[in-house]
């Protein structure tokens, strides 16, 4: 982390805050709105949600600038309906990713990474556009969505308030179908882990050995502190992290998710013939977007300069395994650096 200042585009901070201004008058607006349908509503909140949680998170980075905020800086926002004011928020979005743009910042700082969170948040918005459009209305979609782990088993043993042993057990029996043998609720050093696997025979790849944290939230978020506390105990069991939940993760644990390639698994998830592949890429929002793109392992980026391209220092939840290729791919190590002798180091 550096503390040299943000160098952001003249304006910026007070763009910002009007473009806050304008997503809270569009939440408050639209949570008193009774013709919207029970899937739209229900998108609204967590679309706006995950806009919101990640813009005060830079206007709090911009806190300690010198720039003091004035009347000035909020407006009155007036519309005549959704598609206005999501208009209206689009084009401040985009002027703001338009300066950032031609500033051409490095990929590793942190104006760059101000940057693809507001691309991300306008991934968001895009998705709310078009669900809050006429053809949205369809109470089908909802059912289909949350009839898995809100309505049909909202009610079940194990899953009360602060319980949470119900999407454990469902976790268990997919990792168990998935060739692995998996307990629950282990002990590492004090901290508790949902579920600890290792596959049976062993397949010689870092997904033999897993750790997995489990939230079955009704209100709670997901935040990065799940995200850290979930790969901190991966590293330190040298296994490969899982996130299975059925809450709201936030746009910023969502994104660290994909970097740090912790495999996110939701009900549907569970259903599958075999464990799912981390997420290392998204879709885009654009049409006829031909240049390649990036992957995780380059947002993701490097070690310190001061330990990049010394013997055994490389990333991998595995000791024995090196990252290869650009998805998720790991290969063994035939002759291991690190002095860590490992069954799939090839010892």
């Amino acid at each position: 982390m550096t503390d040299e200042p943000l160098s952001l585009p003249p304006g910026f901070d007070r763009g910002l805050i009007q473009l806050i201004d304008a997503i809270e008058t569009l939440r408050d607006a639209l949570s008193d709105e009774e013709t919207l349908t029970t899937v739209q509503a229900v998108t609204t909140r967590r679309r706006l949600f995950l806009a919101l949680y990640p813009l005060n998170t830079i206007r709090q980075q911009l806190a300690d600038t010198e720039h003091h905020r004035s009347q000035g800086d909020h407006e009155v926002v007036t519309w005549d309906g959704p598609a206005q004011a999501l208009y209206h928020i689009e084009l401040r979005l985009d002027r703001l990713l338009e300066d950032l743009s031609i500033q051409g910042y490095d990929h590793s700082s942190q104006e760059y990474s101000i940057e693809q969170t507001l691309e991300t948040i306008r991934d968001h918005i895009v998705i709310l556009q078009d669900a809050l459009s006429e053809g949205s209305t369809d109470n089908s979609t909802l059912l289909e969505k949350l009839s898995s782990h809100r309505s049909v088993y909202a009610d079940v043993a194990g899953r009360g308030v602060g319980d949470g042993r119900w999407l454990e057990y469902q976790l268990q029996r997919a990792l168990m179908r998935w060739g692995y043998q998996a307990e629950t609720r282990q002990h590492l050093f004090g901290l508790e882990v949902d579920v600890v696997a290792k596959r049976k025979p062993k397949q010689q790849q870092p997904t033999d050995w897993i750790v997995a944290q489990c939230k079955d939230w009704t209100s709670d978020t997901i935040t990065p502190s799940t995200i850290f506390r979930l790969c901190t105990i991966a590293f330190a069991c040298r296994a490969m992290p899982i996130l299975c939940h059925t809450s709201d993760i936030t746009a910023r644990a969502e994104e660290l998710a994909r970097q740090f390639e912790v495999r996110v698994l939701d009900l549907r998830d569970l259903e599958r013939g075999a464990l799912p592949a981390p997420q290392v890429y998204k879709p885009s929002a654009e049409l006829n977007e031909w240049p390649p793109q990036n992957n995780v392992r380059d947002y993701r980026g490097t070690l310190p300069v001061m330990f990049y391209g010394e013997p055994g220092k490389r990333f991998s939840y595995v000791p024995g395994f090196t990252p290869v290729g650009m998805d998720y791919d790991y290969e063994p190590i035939d002759t291991d650096r690190d002095d860590d002798t490992h069954p799939a180091a090839g010892h």
